[in-house]
């Protein structure tokens, strides 16, 4: 272990080094007894320019750490944070939101344990200061959840109620040295003070979107009634290989994003690599925006998992407009992506493992709307909706990967916003989710809008007109009446049910099974009753694929009966069955199995 410096030394060639600032100072700011894993900040007012004395011990990257070069490192990654320190210090003007200055690039008096003192007089103008220190040295901790390591930087675990700390400042107990202490002419900031210096750099906001705490979003709906220039400041959590916390600025009519926060125009906002700064004027027309802030469950005001940046107040994003009269032309109005009391079908807060459908009836063509929040992995929607013309039982419309857009939140949150034209006729309306990522339990960051998740259907122009639109009528979708009917078959069925014809009929048999290789494995027959005599049977060259998986196969068409008792049998496997699919389910899940249907005999 490295031997400590002697402390009166050290600051014996401080003093030596650096001018020394008037005595009898007040005291403005002391910050010390700092956890291995804590910001805080005070503050502090001049009332004319002065010099004020500055006291700091922080630390550079542990030397260990710092030699590491293996890709499994938990310190290393699209952006390697082992430059970072670990234990710093910096004042900011609350007013300017600028750095005044910061220990990491003071001249500093370094011991070999890689702890640096800076004893020291700044000349600073009247004003309001904050003062921050970010001590985030521990590199694995112990709580009661357990051992884990690296998780600090990583952010995989949130502080539990006893918590042990390790690493090389923690072990060596150099930790306990970190602090900054402020002297000079002045007098500690209140709360009020450090308030309304913010608000000299927000006061010209049309909006501040701030996150009320971990896997949460906030938005700003506003009209323009002409064109204006607004001044972005977005500070969020950014890598190369993904985005966390972050922004972007939608048109609400033509649904497209006019501004989206990104890596390659940001720059280091302090502290840790992964808190990214986007300062920009963009020039939005005349219309509707909506503006989104989204976060993810780790690092953030409130619970930092590293080194926070400059400015963590501004942690967000801050539209700013510098003419008042352009603010005054800014009007913010309610913004729902559904229409509020105008949907057709709303199938949303799906959760895992979920098969959802509801259908309806249009009795004129109609162009709909679709809002359609799921999950999508490696260009495959794992959580997604389609549509089936029932009366050719038919998907016409899937929501595709490549279709959707990302819907903010974690990477894999989709979102599909578009139109279809439908024509008179009855629809069903499905949504399928997997075991995991839903609106019951989410696994990464959820989208800003997650209580859509599932799919809405209304109309385009968003006005509900129920002489256009009714409920769904199942007998009349297909038309026919049912003989027998044994659908929503699971998995290892062995069912069957009677019918009669009292004179030859022509009956209609829909049917759908799971084949590959031409062999079925769910599949019906029909036999006479009493002989046994099979008069129908559902074969892998009698079908045709169904949607979805291609082992879905369908049979639809009709055969000509005599009088007589007949028995319809379904008979499935184990596997890839109606609410059990270990697959991409067909077009129409619901009529898993077979129905048979009497239609009118040709004189």
């Amino acid at each position: 272990m490295p031997v400590r410096p002697n402390m009166k030394h050290v600051m014996i060639a401080m003093a030596l080094a650096f001018p020394v600032a008037a005595r009898g100072q007040s005291v403005l700011v002391d910050i010390h007894d700092l956890t291995p894993r804590e910001h805080r900040y005070e503050g502090f007012v001049l009332s004319a320019a002065g010099a004020v004395r500055i006291e700091a011990v922080g630390a550079e990257p542990a030397r260990e750490w710092r030699g590491r070069r293996s890709n499994k490192n938990w310190f290393e990654g699209p952006e390697d944070e082992r430059d970072v320190w670990p234990a710093a210090c910096w004042i900011l003007n609350a007013r300017t939101r600028e750095v005044v200055w910061d220990l990491r690039t003071a001249r500093t008096n370094r011991s070999d344990d890689g702890l640096h003192h800076f004893d020291g007089s700044v000349n600073l103008p009247a004003g309001v200061y904050e003062v921050h220190y970010a001590s985030f040295v521990a590199t694995n901790f112990w709580s009661d959840d357990g051992w884990s390591i690296g998780q600090m930087l990583r952010g995989l675990s949130r502080r539990s109620r006893t918590e042990r700390y390790g690493g090389p400042y923690v072990d060596d107990g150099a930790f306990r040295d970190f602090t900054i202490v402020v002297k000079g002419d002045g007098r500690a900031a209140r709360d009020a003070d450090l308030d309304e210096a913010l608000r000299t750099f927000t006061g010209s906001a049309v909006a501040a979107l701030r996150p009320a705490g971990p896997d949460s979003s906030d938005r700003y709906a506003f009209q323009l009634t002409r064109p204006t220039d607004f001044d972005v400041f977005a500070e969020g959590e950014m890598r190369r290989d993904g985005d966390f916390d972050y922004a972007w600025i939608m048109n609400v009519d033509t649904r497209q994003r006019v501004w989206t926060m990104s890596y390659r125009e940001t720059e280091d906002a302090g502290g840790a690599h992964k808190n990214r700064l986007e300062r920009a004027t963009i020039h939005l027309p005349a219309g509707r925006y909506v503006a989104y802030f989204v976060t993810d469950d780790t690092h953030h005001p409130g619970e930092w998992n590293a080194v926070p940046p400059f400015d963590p107040e501004l942690w967000g994003l801050t539209l700013r407009v510098a003419d008042a009269t352009a603010r005054a032309a800014i009007k913010p109005f309610a913004y729902e992506p559904v229409p509020s009391g105008q949907t057709i079908v709303s199938l949303t807060g799906i959760g895992d493992d979920e098969n959802r459908s509801e259908g309806f009836t249009l009795k004129q063509p109609l162009e709909v709307g679709i809002y359609a929040l799921g999950e999508g992995v490696n260009g495959d929607m794992v959580d997604y909706a389609w549509i089936v013309d029932m009366r050719t039982r038919h998907r016409v419309w899937t929501m595709n990967y490549d279709d959707t857009e990302h819907a903010g939140g974690a990477d894999k949150n989709r979102l599909y916003q578009g139109t279809l034209k439908l024509d008179a006729g009855s629809y069903m309306v499905y949504y399928r989710s997997d075991g995991s990522h839903s609106a019951h339990e989410w696994n990464a960051a959820r989208p800003p809008e997650s209580r859509y998740w599932g799919v809405s259907i209304f109309p385009a122009n968003g006005r509900l007109d129920r002489t256009v639109v009714a409920p769904y009528d199942r007998t009349a979708a297909r038309g026919g009446s049912v003989l027998a009917e044994l659908v929503q078959m699971g998995d290892d069925e062995r069912a069957h049910e009677s019918f009669t014809l009292d004179r030859e009929t022509n009956v209609q048999i829909y049917a759908l099974g799971e084949g590959r290789d031409g062999d079925m494995f769910d599949y019906a027959w029909i036999e006479v009753q009493g002989s046994g005599r099979v008069v129908w049977e559902m074969t892998y060259r009698t079908t045709e694929f169904a949607g979805g998986a291609r082992k879905n196969r369908v049979y639809d068409g009709t055969i000509r009966l005599p009088a007589g008792s007949y028995v319809l049998h379904y008979e499935s496997d184990g596997s890839h069955s109606y609410e059990d699919w270990n697959d991409d389910p067909p077009d129409d899940p619901e009529a898993w199995g077979v129905t048979v249907r009497k239609i009118a005999t040709t004189p």
